[in-house]
């Protein structure tokens, strides 16, 4: 094309198609939207692990040692990741406390927040 095809093309174009510094989809996806393919790979792991024939299979591999990295990852997909939790104090240090001390010892740490 021409320079002055290419003048008359942009001449023809409203002065809002392209704003700048604006999105072409202002509102977009919404936080926490899954796309398609996760979808699909969650309802394909939960139908694998959801099959009494896999389990048992699985349940055999895991005896004998052969269960590999995969597996975990299936699960993870399927069923999500277990939530990591960290003790904080040493390890057993709430073991001791009765349920009452607990309690108090919550409520201590309640007031001094505010």
């Amino acid at each position: 094309m021409t320079t002055s095809a290419n003048s008359r093309l942009v001449s023809r174009l409203p002065r809002t198609a392209f704003r700048k510094g604006t999105s072409g989809n202002p509102r977009g996806r919404l936080p926490g939207t899954r796309n398609r393919a996760t979808v699909e790979a969650r309802e394909f792991a939960n139908k694998v692990i959801d099959d009494g024939v896999y389990r048992e299979a699985l349940r055999r591999r895991m005896i004998a040692g052969t269960a590999g990295a995969m597996e975990a990852l299936v699960w993870a997909y399927a069923k999500g990741r277990p939530v990591e939790r960290v003790e904080q104090g040493a390890p057993g240090a709430f073991t001791d406390v009765t349920d009452d001390e607990l309690k108090a010892r919550l409520r201590q740490a309640l007031a001094l927040l505010g």
